[in-house]
């Protein structure tokens, strides 16, 4: 089968929908073709995703900004593609109402269930995935992939999640804001952390500003502790930390799948709900809205993970096995299935 992945990321976007697709794309290669379709202008916010799918040894499509329906179509009518999944929030009723016809089979891939998804399936990863009802946003008969048993998780975890070895103490911590950091905020929870001694390991997405990285590396200069990273293997950087700060984004995942204590970081309204029920079920320390990162609350959620044996033990107790490390296969299966 030919499949066709919408998704964009880059700057001012984030590189969250382009990351996950990459993990479901790879999977689906095995037995399919695969082709991503991605925006693209003259403002180059979308350069960033596209040369990311590009590492990956994926063709890539782009599609004018404008008429994005119509480009897919116009696309479509010159390749043929059997599957359309689309992730990404610029879509409406519309956009799965004149597309569908065009394909065997649609899907979406969704996080907020904001409007009528007039797909075949819709996946939603999430850990409320099930608390939300697509009853109304979705047709009879629509398969609903929900839920952390779908969890798109890249092939690396699966063997960096058994070599992890467990200590006793903090040594290392990481920091990772996802693919980008308009706002700096890298640096706001770094200078709250200034203090501590314990070795800082810094994710710099493939999205941040040149300035944003630059002031951290100058700032690893001063702090021989702050230890930045580019084009970072984060399976490797997980195993090595033993709690961490993440945007919850897919990142909160694999550190649960990792069994790395965390503090959540709400960097956008869509993670604020799967924060919170994460929070809830203890699968994480305690969650920030971005407003407050430069309060005192970050280094006082820190310095807890650290003291405490007993709440980081109880958070990786409550974290085992509630990621499925296959997830990303048993969604393939599950998507190849609809097409026999």
């Amino acid at each position: 089968m030919k499949i066709f992945i919408r998704a964009d990321g880059g700057k001012s976007i984030g590189m969250g929908h382009v990351m996950r697709m990459l993990v479901l794309a790879s999977e689906l290669r095995k037995r399919n073709k695969v082709v991503f379709l991605c925006k693209n202008d003259k403002s180059n916010k979308y350069d960033a995703g596209i040369q990311k799918i590009k590492n990956y040894d994926f063709r890539v499509i782009e599609i004018e900004n404008n008429n994005i329906i119509e480009n897919i179509i116009k696309i479509q009518n010159e390749h043929n593609a059997d599957i359309l999944i689309s992730d990404t929030y610029e879509v409406d009723e519309e956009y799965f109402n004149k597309l569908k016809p065009y394909f065997k089979l649609t899907g979406y891939v969704d996080d907020v269930n904001k409007c009528y998804m007039n797909v075949d399936f819709i996946i939603n990863q999430n850990i409320n995935a099930k608390k939300l009802d697509y009853s109304k946003t979705a047709k009879k008969g629509t398969s609903l992939f929900l839920g952390l048993q779908y969890c798109m998780l890249r092939e690396e975890f699966k063997i960096a999640s058994k070599e992890k070895e467990a200590k006793e103490s903090v040594e290392d911590i990481l920091l990772t804001l996802g693919g980008m950091d308009d706002s700096n905020n890298t640096m706001k929870i770094l200078r709250n952390l200034k203090i501590l001694k314990q070795r800082i390991h810094v994710v710099l997405g493939n999205a941040f500003n040149k300035s944003v990285i630059n002031e951290v590396y100058k700032f690893s200069e001063e702090y021989k502790n702050i230890y930045p990273y580019e084009n970072a293997n984060m399976s490797e950087l997980m195993k090595k930390c033993d709690v961490a700060i993440s945007a919850c984004g897919s990142t909160i995942y694999e550190l649960c799948a990792m069994n790395v204590p965390s503090i959540g970081i709400v960097v956008a309204d869509n993670q604020r709900d799967v924060a919170k029920l994460m929070k809830e079920e203890k699968i994480i320390l305690d969650t920030i809205e971005i407003q407050q990162l430069e309060s005192n609350k970050i280094l006082e959620l820190v310095e807890l993970l650290i003291n405490d044996n007993i709440i980081r033990q109880e958070i990786k107790n409550n974290s085992n096995d509630i990621v499925n490390l296959y997830g990303a296969e048993k969604l393939a299966e599950s998507i190849e299935k609809l097409c026999i």
